[in-house]
């Protein structure tokens, strides 16, 4: 199973739509979590009886009472640095911090979808939402990381790990089982191991969209 993160291309325009009664676009807000809200509040107002499973809700009275949870900050694994690890190089070293952070919509103690929020120049706004399957697995694997849990992402492969720094070193978490790699969905293994998987997987990627 593969997945694919909701561009921003779909919340900014529905999130301009909520702000044309004022005739401008929506603000940037100086904390992130302010942006999470604002845009928790525009989704409570676009899930509908027609689009709520889509949305990642079991029915459509479910968003009147999400919150959001614990947020989650977003590392990257480019294609061509993944392709050029070495055995016994710093795993820790591929990764790029990115301005994005994904707060999970949570109701009644379980994750539902997610908002994510970017750091422009001047603040923060909501970039996408959605991606509920995504966001509910990272939600169940994540408890096993503790609070300083976040997610790793391989962009052109479209693999999502849960990562965690610990005392022996990087670990990731595979939120999916793929057929690909030796790797149980939701065992955390030292991040050189799981990277040393996906060097192959990197080098025979032809390109295309995945």
């Amino acid at each position: 199973m593969r997945f694919r993160l909701i561009t921003g291309a779909v919340l900014i325009p529905l999130l301009i739509v909520a702000c044309q009664d004022q005739g401008k676009p929506p603000p940037l807000t100086s904390q992130a979590s302010e942006a999470a809200m604002g845009a928790l509040g525009v989704l409570r107002q676009l899930v509908t009886p027609q689009n709520f499973r889509s949305m990642g809700f079991d029915s459509p009275d479910e968003v009147s009472r999400a919150q959001l949870g614990a947020p989650l900050a977003v590392s990257n694994i480019g294609l061509d640095q993944l392709k050029q690890y070495k055995p016994g190089s710093d795993p820790a070293a591929l990764l790029t911090t990115t301005a994005e952070t994904v707060y999970p919509v949570v109701v009644d103690g379980n994750v539902k979808s997610s908002l994510t929020i970017v750091k422009k120049d001047g603040g923060y706004a909501a970039s996408a939402f959605g991606n509920a399957d995504v966001a509910k697995r990272l939600g169940r694997y994540r408890q096993n990381a503790g609070a300083e849990a976040f997610i790793v992402r391989v962009p052109a492969l479209n693999f999502y790990f849960v990562g965690q720094r610990t005392p022996a070193g990087l670990t990731l978490t595979p939120i999916v089982s793929d057929p690909r790699l030796r790797l149980p969905e939701g065992q955390p293994a030292p991040a050189n191991q799981v990277l040393m998987q996906l060097v192959p997987v990197a080098q025979a990627y032809n390109g295309l969209p995945m």
